[in-house]
């Protein structure tokens, strides 16, 4: 998945099991900070990432979260199967992933490649 909308996700995942309101998340792996604003709540989100200057728009309907992300115009499925883990699709790159949230870490793990990434709220 590309790094913007990855990052995306591991936000709104976050956020979501976390109910913090963050405002920054950082990449384990690069050690940069990027600021996020906007609201995520159990039925609507609506980001913007400020590094790309990109929306992240959504809402949920039977459990599974429909996001766009105006930035690659590609759209995003999210379905929280337990408390502090999402399975995904990325419809642009046709590429499946899982989130796990544990604490105010996020881990990003696209399943194709078998390539994962650390994100903190």
């Amino acid at each position: 998945m590309i790094e913007d909308r990855e990052r995306a996700v591991a936000y709104v995942a976050g956020r979501l099991c976390t109910f913090s309101s963050a405002r920054l998340i950082r990449d384990a792996e690069t050690g940069r900070f990027v600021l996020m604003s906007g609201e995520v709540s159990a039925d609507r989100v609506h980001i913007y990432d400020f590094q790309t200057r990109g929306y992240l728009a959504g809402s949920r309907t039977a459990g599974r979260w429909n996001l766009f992300h105006a930035g690659d115009n590609a759209t995003i499925e999210l379905i929280q199967t337990e408390p502090d883990r999402f399975a995904g699709h990325d419809h642009s790159s046709g590429q499946w992933f899982v989130v796990t949230v544990t604490g105010r870490i996020a881990l990003v793990k696209d399943m194709i490649p078998g390539r994962s990434r650390r994100y903190a709220l």
